[in-house]
């Protein structure tokens, strides 16, 4: 089932400045997890801006967390476009997504969380069992004398602008809130 026309209208109204400026998109993502995780439903949209962990940093991060009451069910990392061509900003933004599991986890109630990091329209799936603390996709460590690609460019591999992106987003989608209605 294809997105509705408007949520489709907004992601394109993101371009071309989206490439270089996130905050294009806080308005498109918005919308689709408001449509997605409606409030009728009992889920609420959090916007989250954490400052960086590092002082010498200023890159904030923004962060839409997925609340049913007050727990934490899902949550998406915004950033431009652009991140996705260098290696350094896709680890930074793999960093960011570890550390928000890691700040999560205790707190989730559901046996999965699900979050994903956004470059644009790109999509990278990670998913955290909360039994097991597993954390996938598995992290890929430096190395001390070698330059080696923590975050591969590949993992952003859905597009939520294409059919198979948005099938795989309605598919987690529809897992959580299954687990949600169990919980419940």
């Amino acid at each position: 089932m294809p997105w509705e026309r408007y949520i489709v209208q907004q992601f394109q109204s993101a371009l071309p400045r989206g490439e270089l400026d996130e905050s294009q998109y806080y308005g498109p993502y918005n919308t689709l997890l408001h449509y997605l995780f409606p409030p009728s439903e009992s889920y609420m949209v959090v916007p989250q801006y954490k400052r960086p962990t590092q002082l010498t940093s200023i890159d904030f991060t923004t962060i839409f967390l997925i609340q049913q009451g007050q727990d934490p069910v899902f949550f998406l990392e915004i950033k431009a476009a652009e991140h996705l061509r260098s290696k350094s900003t896709r680890a930074a933004a793999d960093k960011q997504m570890r550390e928000r599991f890691e700040a999560l986890g205790d707190q989730v109630e559901i046996p999965i969380l699900y979050g994903v990091s956004a470059m644009g329209t790109k999509l990278c799936f990670y998913k955290y069992t909360k039994d097991t603390g597993q954390l996938e996709p598995e992290l890929i460590p430096g190395h001390t004398k070698i330059v080696v690609d923590t975050a591969p460019r590949d993992r952003w591999d859905f597009d939520v602008l294409t059919d198979e992106g948005e099938r795989k987003l309605r598919e987690v989608v529809g897992e959580v809130k299954r687990m949600c209605g169990q919980m419940g």
